[in-house]
């Protein structure tokens, strides 16, 4: 079966949350039950933290779906405990600064090509969506160079620290 890509809309405050966690799961509500009962291992998960508008990282489902009931995120107005779980696995989350921003990437998804242009944003207001292969490869190549191009500046300073010592 092939694999799908799934958007992970995050408040600020939970992509705090599974961040201190190490993204090692992620939970869903009951509304969202019937469209994640397709979500299975080796699924892709790019996350998207709302009020930054910005693409801040990915990961792969490592399990099927199971039920939990203990309390970890916080949704605004509601007791809701996103019992609906998965474990994640290989997080890649970009450093603050490095966050890819949705107004730059947007425009060329098809996902948010149902929406007019100056309201892109409303594509990803529900915390769960499924998109495409492309819309994936898109978001996650720009996560990608991001990521490469820290661990670049990593090795860079450590080689220059090296040859001084030499």
């Amino acid at each position: 079966m092939a694999n799908t890509f799934w958007l992970i809309n995050l408040s600020s405050e939970n992509f705090k949350i599974s961040q201190e966690r190490s993204f090692d799961i992620m939970g869903f509500s009951k509304k969202d039950n019937k469209l994640t009962n397709k979500i299975d291992k080796n699924d892709n998960v790019i996350f998207y933290v709302s009020e930054l508008r910005s693409f801040v990282g990915l990961a792969k489902v490592n399990s099927k779906k199971y039920y939990e009931t203990k309390k970890i995120w916080n949704i605004s107005n509601s007791d809701e405990i996103l019992p609906y779980r998965v474990k994640l696995s290989t997080p890649k989350i970009l450093s603050e600064k490095k966050f890819v921003s949705a107004y730059d990437v947007s425009p060329s998804l098809s996902y948010v090509k149902k929406w007019a242009p100056e309201d892109w944003y409303l594509a990803f207001i529900t915390p769960v969506h499924v998109i495409s292969q492309n819309d994936y490869s898109i978001i996650s190549n720009d996560i990608e160079n991001n990521l490469d191009n820290s661990k670049l500046l990593k090795k860079k300073v450590k080689k220059v620290k090296k040859k001084r010592k030499v």
